[in-house]
């Protein structure tokens, strides 16, 4: 208590105040006026809470510490962990650091301290969370798949890592799901990564290649043995044409060194990098040194070579041999993707074999004798035509452009023509209709001699109609006519084109007139009509080109016409807009063409001045390839 009002109330309560007529202040009164003012004494040094509580940092990893710091002018700052009462764990200085390392999140109390012992009546809080380790609790099963078609490797997708901390893990992966996986076993290693730091587990994802090599033989080869021999060495075989898609280990065959007479069958096998073995088969034959059939006549027993489509017909071989005769060997490839006709044991130099054509069109069968020393001779019978029946027909109406060359007696001259067309079987027997060709700068007005004027009508892969004639040139003359045109609504991969033949049958069926002047009769049409074609078919004919898109992901390479001349489309099918690339090989695995960027699912003209033989396109699409195996004819 302040001395100077102690003793001012003491000379107080010992005076007598006369003037009043007051008795003796009590000692009570003292007291009472002591503890009134020791309390206003007291309330002014209770100090105020602390203000600025801060902590650095705010969060921390178990196990690490923090410095909390609380400013309040002139104390000392008492900490606790909770809001009243308690025992302090520790003090420090206004605005010092005071360090503390939580187990958990917790809630830290700031409180003022003077320097008479009086605490602030309120304490300041601040709370420190505790961040933990990230732990994986889930981690996905190993994987076991197979290698997508064409691809040494397969996109794998596999669930989601879990993971649990504080704060919330991300998630790294070396291998994300979605990804392409090579073909073998890949280690994909997860980790959970938060401030506090990252654990790590992994699984593994294995691709089999099940997918065996691809490999096309060289064609077959035959061979004449040397002079009075019957075995020959160093036959060259060629190479075939193979592929993987993970690689080729090895290439190998069985061919012996030495070639007997006769046939051998040489087996390629292709190994892939993952030991899948693929084999073809390759025929070798060696003639030996004596002289091969000569084929001298070959007749059908259709009239004119003529005949309906479903009916048979029989062809008959004779030939000549000058060496040691048979047993013969006969077999005709009727051309018309049926099985060839084979017959063996033959003593004589004749033989005729019979065969069912079902669709109209014109045939070209191909023949092979065989002697007994295995001499061999080839030949082709041109043609035999199998007409339609029933209700079928074919319209055509337009004009085109001549190309050059087309008239026979001044090959420079082009122009345009107008045309009209129409043919089908008659109820009498037979073929009705009529056609008008008129070629004005030719000086050209061909005008089919009757109704009645039509040899036959064939219809090939339901777009394709062919049909031949008589008729006149300028209104006189006995003229022979063929017309060849595609409906491109039957096909949408080509356009309306046509080809017109006129010969003059009374000059030794000279050839006056010709859009493709030396091509076979079976040749596809090659010129452009603007106007209309129409190939009117069965109900159940469908489009031998009308396929569809696969929908496994793969490609489907479509090439027509095969076998081809001088042009063939190709049509790359796929569910991908991605270009493909076009390479083509010869017999022999030479690379003789690459086209880098054909865009698919669109048809593309290729032109080439190939040789006659056979040859092998690959197309390719991203990780996706198909092989195809053509056909050049003269």
């Amino acid at each position: 208590m302040n001395s100077k009002f102690y003793t001012h109330l003491k000379k107080t309560a010992n005076s007598k105040i006369d003037n009043y007529g007051f008795k003796r202040v009590s000692k009570t009164l003292i007291i009472i006026l002591a503890l009134a003012y020791s309390s206003s004494v007291f309330a002014q040094s209770v100090p105020n809470a602390p203000t600025s509580v801060t902590a650095t940092p705010a969060a921390v990893c178990q196990g690490n510490s923090t410095s909390l710091k609380a400013v309040s002018a002139g104390n000392t700052i008492r900490w606790y962990t909770v809001m009243t009462d308690g025992t302090p764990i520790g003090t420090s200085a206004s605005g010092a650091n005071f360090s503390v390392s939580p187990g958990a999140a917790t809630t830290y109390y700031a409180e003022s301290f003077s320097s008479l012992a009086v605490a602030s009546a309120t304490r300041t809080a601040i709370t420190i969370n505790v961040n933990t380790l990230p732990v994986i609790t889930s981690v996905p099963a190993d994987v076991m798949t197979s290698n997508e078609a064409g691809m040494c490797g397969k996109v794998v997708n596999y669930p989601a890592v879990i993971a649990e901390g504080i704060p919330s893990p991300n998630i790294l992966y070396s291998n994300a799901s979605g990804s392409n996986f090579e073909v073998g076993t890949t280690t994909v290693l997860t980790t959970a990564v938060n401030a506090c730091g990252n654990s790590s587990l992994s699984f593994d994802v294995t691709v089999n290649d099940n997918e065996p090599p691809v490999v096309v033989s060289p064609p077959a080869v035959s061979v004449n043995a040397p002079s009075g021999s019957t075995t020959i060495s160093g036959v060259d075989l060629g190479s075939p044409v193979v592929s993987d898609n993970c690689g080729v280990a090895s290439i190998s065959n069985n061919a012996p060194s030495v070639f007997p007479a006769g046939n051998t069958l040489v087996t390629w096998s292709v190994m892939d990098s993952h030991g899948h073995i693929t084999t073809a088969t390759q025929m070798v034959t060696v003639v030996a040194s004596n002289t091969a059939p000569q084929i001298a006549a070959m007749s059908t027993s259709s009239a004119g070579n003529l005949l309906a489509a479903g009916a048979s017909t029989s062809l008959t071989i004779n030939w000549t041999d000058e060496s040691s005769g048979g047993p013969y060997a006969v077999e005709v490839n009727w051309n018309d993707n049926s099985a060839p006709t084979i017959l063996t044991g033959i003593n004589i130099q004749s033989a005729t074999l019979s065969h069912t054509y079902v669709n109209s069109g014109i045939y070209e069968p191909t023949v092979k004798v065989t002697d007994g020393s295995n001499a061999v001779t080839n030949a082709t019978f041109q043609y035999i035509v199998v007409y339609v029946t029933g209700n079928q027909f074919s319209t055509g109406g337009g004009n085109f452009t001549a190309p050059a060359g087309s008239l026979s007696s001044n090959s420079s001259i082009s122009g345009k023509v107008n045309m009209g067309s129409n043919c089908k079987p008659s109820n009498c027997g037979g073929f009705q209709g009529n056609m008008e060709m008129n070629f004005q700068a030719g000086n050209i007005k061909f005008k089919s001699a009757s109704p009645t004027s039509w040899d036959y009508l064939t219809i090939g892969g339901c777009y394709l109609a062919a049909f031949k004639g008589t008729g006149t040139v300028n209104g006189s003359g006995n003229y022979g006519i063929l017309v060849v045109q595609s409906d491109k609504d039957k096909n949408p991969s080509c356009a309306n084109k046509v080809r017109i033949k006129i010969w003059n049958k009374n000059a030794g069926d000279a050839v006056i007139f010709d859009t493709q002047a030396g091509d076979a009769e079976n040749a596809l049409p090659t010129t452009t009509v603007q106007g209309a074609i129409q190939v009117h078919v069965n109900n159940d004919c469908t489009a031998r080109l009308d396929d569809a898109v696969p929908t496994d992901g793969s490609i489907e390479t479509v090439v027509y016409p095969n076998p081809f001349t001088s042009t063939f489309v190709i049509n790359v099918k796929s569910l991908s807009d991605e270009n493909v690339q076009l390479e083509i090989f010869d017999v022999v695995g030479k690379l003789v063409q690459t086209i880098p960027a054909v865009a698919a699912n669109i048809p593309f003209t290729v032109e080439n001045n190939f040789p006659t033989g056979i040859y092998i396109i690959r197309s390719t699409q991203g990780g996706k390839s198909q092989m195809i195996k053509m056909l050049k004819n003269n």
